[in-house]
């Protein structure tokens, strides 16, 4: 009886520990598959990771700057962690620092939030915001400064509501009617999205 309630707990013990790794490292259950969507595409890179492992989700227009945006992280050695890419209008927004607009460019997939990696640590949004930016490490503020001298990227740090964990293309600002087209094109495919974890469908 005593090596049976052993066992089961050890195996308790094993499960739980399995699962908060998974949690905390590959949030696989969250993923889902891009094969048959005309407009969403996933983003990898050893640069731009998804926190947690989650999955990066960007409007494939967007391909090209979050492209240009790597080669800054690579310029400059940090790692941008990924806390949303892609925004359904049907999400919620939990802890957001500022709140979501409804003509977004998350909802069109050309945005990202973020929080960077510099020499093993990690800058959250209090650290990153614009009157801190002279005293975050060098490698840091030459990133920020690539991405606001690109004039097709902004950094939410120079926004009237602040949003230092935020990089987009305004593309809302820029022509909304074709900011329109890219979040109804976002949303055909998210409506339509598969877990990749289901092997049928």
């Amino acid at each position: 009886m005593v090596k049976a309630t052993k066992i089961f707990f050890l195996v308790g013990v094993l499960t739980f520990s399995i699962s908060l790794y998974f949690y905390f490292n590959y949030q696989f259950w969250t993923h889902y598959k891009t094969e048959n969507f005309k407009t969403l595409i996933e983003y990898k890179s050893e640069r731009i990771k998804g926190l947690r492992g989650r999955q990066i989700l960007i409007h494939k227009d967007f391909n090209i700057h979050l492209k240009q945006i790597e080669v800054y992280a690579i310029e400059h050695d940090v790692v941008l962690i990924i806390n949303q890419s892609y925004r359904s209008d049907k999400h919620s927004v939990k802890g957001a620092i500022v709140k979501p607009g409804k003509q977004s460019n998350h909802l069109a997939g050309f945005a990202i939030d973020f929080n960077i990696i510099n020499d093993g640590k990690k800058y959250l949004s209090n650290e990153l915001k614009r009157d801190r930016l002279s005293k975050l490490p060098v490698d840091i503020q030459n990133f920020i400064n690539a991405i606001r001298q690109d004039k097709s990227l902004r950094w939410g740090g120079d926004f009237r509501n602040e949003d230092p964990i935020h990089i987009d293309s305004p593309l809302n600002l820029k022509n909304r009617v074709h900011w329109k087209q890219c979040s109804e094109e976002c949303a055909i495919d998210y409506n339509v999205r598969v877990p990749k974890w289901k092997i049928w469908g």
